[in-house]
């Protein structure tokens, strides 16, 4: 049997499967785009897995004087020394070519090898050829090493007797911006983005954390964010197990008396730094007017 349609009928029918089939089709993309978005969303806010960290495994002692001694005792490294002092633009310019000279503070890094006998009477030698001109300076004294307590505490103290070494004020800084202290996560993200580290330092005593020039930031998308954050956590964990590396964190925990969880803090809050939380943090830095 044969169908016959008049021709009203047939386009009619036609008509209708054109509806149908653009009603699919709008299904199909809002169920693209629903995915896409449920994608786009999961990637941005994909927890990136913490591993424990070892501690740092500090000690520390204070002087009669009120010097800070922090050391770490490990087997896998020489006995080192590490003094680091404020910086005094008003004292003349000394050519001693055991200190590094950084813009507000200078450090002398001390190596007595792995026999102590031997580089103790090295550092004595050291000591009574010290400059004249840098002692006297407020400074903190950081070890790393096979140190037992007595060997730090006695060592520590000939060095601050023989360069008549004071105690760290909380210092008040003079640069120009102020950020949040918290949370730290924020901050190990401003302290990768500026162009000179260095001149940006934190303030125990307003509780803040102080920079010479903020550079202007682009917006933060998430993708930006998630990538900086799995780099960062990377390089984090390599530098973590190195015992320089350490020894630099420990000195800067030591110079800028900043609490011995800081580092970990921020390490444990990088899944909460989001773009809204970095737009905030930036939102709060502001022109520090004396």
């Amino acid at each position: 049997m044969k169908l016959r349609f008049s021709r009203s009928t047939l386009n009619l029918i036609i008509f209708t499967c054109i509806i149908l089939i653009g009603w699919a089709s709008i299904d199909k993309n809002k169920l693209k785009d629903g995915l896409n978005s449920d994608i786009s969303e999961n990637s941005s806010s994909a927890k990136i897995e913490l591993t424990p960290l070892d501690s740092l495994n500090l000690q520390t002692w204070t002087s009669q004087e009120g010097v800070a001694v922090i050391w770490q005792s490990r087997l896998d490294t020489d006995f080192l020394i590490r003094i680091r002092a404020q910086r005094d633009h008003s004292l003349p310019n000394v050519d001693y070519s055991h200190i590094n000279w950084q813009p507000h503070y200078w450090q002398w890094d001390i190596n007595l090898g792995n026999d102590f006998s031997h580089g103790v009477i090295d550092l004595r030698k050291q000591l009574n050829q010290f400059p004249q001109a840098l002692k006297g300076q407020a400074a903190t004294i950081i070890m790393q090493g096979p140190w037992s307590a007595n060997i730090t505490q006695l060592t520590s103290a000939r060095i601050i007797k023989d360069l008549a070494l004071t105690a760290l004020p909380f210092r008040q800084n003079n640069l120009a911006y102020t950020c949040p202290w918290q949370p730290v996560a924020a901050q190990f993200w401003l302290q990768d983005q500026l162009l000179q580290a260095e001149f940006s330092q934190p303030s125990m005593l307003q509780k803040v954390w102080q920079i010479d020039h903020l550079p202007q930031f682009s917006n933060i998308t998430p993708a930006a964010l998630t990538a900086w954050k799995t780099t960062f956590i990377q390089q984090w964990r390599t530098n973590w197990i190195k015992p320089q590396k350490q020894f630099d964190m420990l000195s800067d925990l030591a110079y800028y008396r900043l609490p011995a969880n800081y580092l970990l803090q921020g390490y444990w809050q990088i899944n909460e730094l989001t773009p809204a939380v970095l737009e905030e943090y930036l939102a709060q830095c502001r022109r520090d007017v004396r």
